[in-house]
């Protein structure tokens, strides 16, 4: 499973002992944490979520998306003109990388994820709490589009 965490989530799930990092470094299931470009970038300025991605990259729990990737979608996004949030770069990487669930706090991203017309085929989850949400960090074929390990 794909778990794409915006940045200002990160302070939450990345940079602090949580349910993610657990489910990221435990040995259940197939779990990946998706990032590139734009975001790669502003996780990397939280905290010491420096130190997980390169600790989760070389356990192969990393999946990099290439910025000319993303770069390509946001610009899709934007001539489209679907999206209210600011996060067109957190968008254009669940497009790019088949991620559908996000890990967020932002209304406005959180409406342009669940928005069909951006993210579709399958359809996207976000994942907030982890009393209620915690069913979302497991790999299933409409998680991702890698397989599982």
């Amino acid at each position: 499973m794909c778990l794409i965490v915006d940045a200002n989530a990160a302070g939450t799930f990345l940079a602090q002992k949580s349910a993610v990092i657990d489910w990221l470094l435990g040995t259940k299931g197939s779990p990946r944490l998706c990032a590139g470009g734009k975001l790669t970038r502003e996780l990397e300025i939280v905290g010491n979520v420096r130190v997980l991605l390169r600790q989760l990259s070389e356990a192969g729990r990393l999946r990099r998306i290439p910025d000319a990737d993303i770069e390509a979608q946001v610009r899709q996004l934007k001539s489209k003109k679907l999206h209210r949030s600011n996060d067109a770069h957190v968008l254009a990487l669940a497009i790019a990388s088949g991620a559908r669930t996000l890990a967020t706090a932002d209304a406005s991203l959180i409406a342009d994820f669940k928005n069909p017309r951006i993210i579709h085929d399958p359809r996207g989850r976000v994942y907030r709490d982890p009393d209620k949400h915690g069913r979302l960090l497991c790999h299933t074929p409409q998680s991702c589009r890698v397989r599982a390990f």
